[in-house]
């Protein structure tokens, strides 16, 4: 995870958009079709906060989809196998969070459409 996260281009970070694309907008799992939701939360961050685009990471845990349609779809661009869940889930989250600390201290991350019970098995 960490070398995945040294390969962004940009030194500073202001603002982190994550997302595991389990819960879209009432649109349920979209696994990584949901990558708009980090790039469209950030445009908020942009026009009406004054953060610079260049200081703005979205990003998108891909851990699968229980989505059986995008399983199946020939096109569908993200993992094809169901969620990682549990044990195993948090630990990558813990591993991007290191990550993205360790290169972006100062940064602000905010987790948007995890599903309510991942969201608050991560705040215990």
């Amino acid at each position: 995870m960490h070398a995945i996260i040294q390969n962004w281009p940009r030194d500073e970070v202001d603002v982190i958009v994550v997302t595991d694309g389990s819960r879209i907008l009432g649109q349920g799992d979209l696994g990584v079709q949901g990558m708009a939701i980090p790039i469209g939360k950030l445009s908020l961050y942009v026009a009406a906060g004054g953060i610079h685009p260049t200081r703005c990471l979205p990003a998108m845990i891909d851990v699968g989809t229980n989505n059986k349609d995008l399983q199946s779809n020939e096109y569908y661009m993200g993992l094809r196998h169901p969620r990682i869940e549990g044990t195993e889930f948090i630990e990558l989250v813990d591993e991007f969070m290191m990550a993205v600390q360790s290169r972006f201290p100062k940064a602000l991350i905010q987790f948007e459409d995890f599903k309510t019970p991942k969201a608050e098995m991560l705040l215990k």
